[in-house]
C-alpha cells in the first residue's frame, strides 16, 4: 500500500510539472524556413582557399560553401602552371613534391569533367 501511494504521488508530481514548460521567446515561421531551405539549395557555390608550404609540399584547405563532397558530384580540379596535377573529392590534402621555383596553383570545383561550377581560386606558391 505505502508503495502505491508513493508511486501515485511521483505520477502526480510529475504530470503536474509538464504543465509548466517554457515556451519559446522566438518564432520562425514556416514560411521563412522554406525561403531560407529555398536559398541555400539555389546558393551559388564558393570556394576559400588556405595554403601552407613546408618544404617540397604545399598544405591545402578548401572551405566550400553551397557545395558538399557527400551529398553532391563533383570534384575539385588541380592545375599546378596550367597542367592538370590532381582531381580531389575532398577539402583538405597535400600536393607533394613540387620541384623548387615559383608555382601557380588553381584550384576549381567541378561538375564533371567536362561543366564546371565556375568556382576557382588561383595562388602562388615559392618551393625552396
Amino acid at each position: 500500500m505505502r508503495l502505491l501511494l508513493t508511486t501515485a504521488l511521483c505520477v502526480v508530481s510529475l504530470l503536474g510539472c509538464n504543465h509548466d514548460k517554457p515556451k519559446p521567446e522566438t518564432k520562425i515561421s514556416s514560411q521563412l524556413r522554406v525561403a531560407e531551405t529555398f536559398g541555400a539549395m539555389n546558393a551559388k557555390p564558393s570556394l576559400m582557399v588556405h595554403q601552407h608550404v613546408k618544404g617540397q609540399n604545399v598544405y591545402v584547405e578548401c572551405i566550400l560553401s553551397g557545395f558538399s563532397f557527400s551529398t553532391e558530384s563533383g570534384f575539385l580540379q588541380i592545375t599546378v602552371d596550367g597542367k592538370p596535377f590532381k582531381e580531389m573529392k575532398q577539402a583538405a590534402f597535400v600536393l607533394s613534391d613540387l620541384p623548387k621555383g615559383s608555382h601557380t596553383v588553381t584550384i576549381e570545383l567541378m561538375k564533371s569533367k567536362e561543366e564546371s561550377y565556375q568556382v576557382r581560386n588561383t595562388f602562388t606558391v615559392e618551393i625552396i
